[in-house]
């Protein structure tokens, strides 16, 4: 009985000590390449009417800024500021970065799990038809098809999708989360769906090709296993090979890779969001790194690894499980 609660600590301790690490490493970096851009902060502030003050208005603005700091001051600054649990200022925005998240996390929050969700459904079923019809048309078209979507970068997938459906064919908007002067939460539902449609589809279609090809290999690993071929000597349906074995054996292992790969669907829903004009975290994070906002930088990257990590471990706790139930 004591070794449960003993276990239990050191797999907690484990995890808390990778998070912290990961954490660390995320903020030093981003702190060193935020430090090395060539882009001036104080243009960006005063967006780009740098000419129109003079020079002592200049160094003032430097000083109350916290610019006239080296590096290391400022990222201790920013260190104990974070201890209190304050982000910071954001100068781009006017406001302080726990407003900003908190406003604009749910719809990235939302664009990346309804994207997640379908492209794991979608995915996963695809894969499914092309394991079950291997070496048929089928399977050579999905196949095929997942290759090419896998090979194509999610910006330009979107843009393409907007020439197509929003400017040729006027089905969807080209851009936002809602109509212009509308937040988002004060639409429709048939607006928010109209308006998120385009986004989910881009990072759906991109993300859901390794679930595809994944899937597909393993169903036909299932349908040549050795009970597989017991079950059809007993005159088992092929309906109930699906439904016993194969699906049993192949949708956890997508669902593993699919958290797993977190990372990229994150990744792709900052390009999404700034295609889209999208007005959720990655965008700020695009428009705080050309801006050089250090604190809306920061905290909007402190927020990403959090997200990522969380995605991460649930792929390991999902893996662990799996492979335990697979020796038992």
């Amino acid at each position: 009985m004591p070794l449960a609660p003993k276990w239990a600590s050191s797999s907690l301790f484990t995890t808390v000590a990778r998070l912290l690490l990961q954490l660390v490493l995320v903020i030093l970096l981003a702190y060193l390449l935020l430090s090395w851009s060539p882009l001036d902060p104080i243009n960006a502030y005063l967006d780009g009417n740098l000419y129109g003050v003079s020079a002592q208005q200049k160094a003032e603005l430097t000083i109350q800024l916290g610019l006239d700091q080296s590096v290391a001051q400022q990222f201790t600054h920013w260190l104990s500021e974070l201890a209190k649990g304050n982000l910071g200022y954001s100068n781009l925005y006017q406001q302080s970065v726990a407003e900003i998240i908190k406003d604009k996390l749910p719809l990235s929050l939302l664009l990346i799990g309804l994207s997640w969700l379908v492209s794991l459904i979608l995915g996963y079923l695809l894969g499914l038809l092309a394991g079950l019809y291997q070496g048929r048309l089928l399977d050579k078209v999905i196949n095929q098809s997942a290759w090419l979507l896998a090979c194509i970068p999610s910006f330009w997938l979107g843009m393409l999708l907007i020439s197509v459906f929003s400017v040729a064919l006027s089905l969807t908007p080209v851009c936002c989360a809602a109509p212009i002067g509308m937040r988002f939460e004060d639409q429709s539902w048939w607006s928010m769906g109209h308006h998120l449609l385009l986004p989910v589809m881009t990072l759906a279609l991109v993300h859901m090709a390794p679930i595809i090809l994944h899937t597909r290999e393993k169903v036909i690993d299932v349908l040549n296993s050795d009970y597989v071929t017991y079950s059809k000597l007993h005159g088992d349906s092929k309906r109930q090979l699906v439904s016993f074995h194969v699906i049993k054996n192949s949708l956890m292992p997508a669902i593993v890779l699919h958290f797993a790969s977190f990372a990229e669907l994150f990744g792709g829903s900052i390009l999404a969001e700034t295609v889209f004009n999208f007005p959720g975290l990655g965008a700020s994070i695009v428009s705080a790194g050309l801006a050089n906002d250090t604190a809306l930088l920061m905290g909007c990257t402190l927020i990403s690894a959090l997200l990522v990590f969380c995605g991460n471990l649930i792929a390991n706790g999902l893996s662990k499980s799996l492979l335990a139930g697979e020796q038992q």
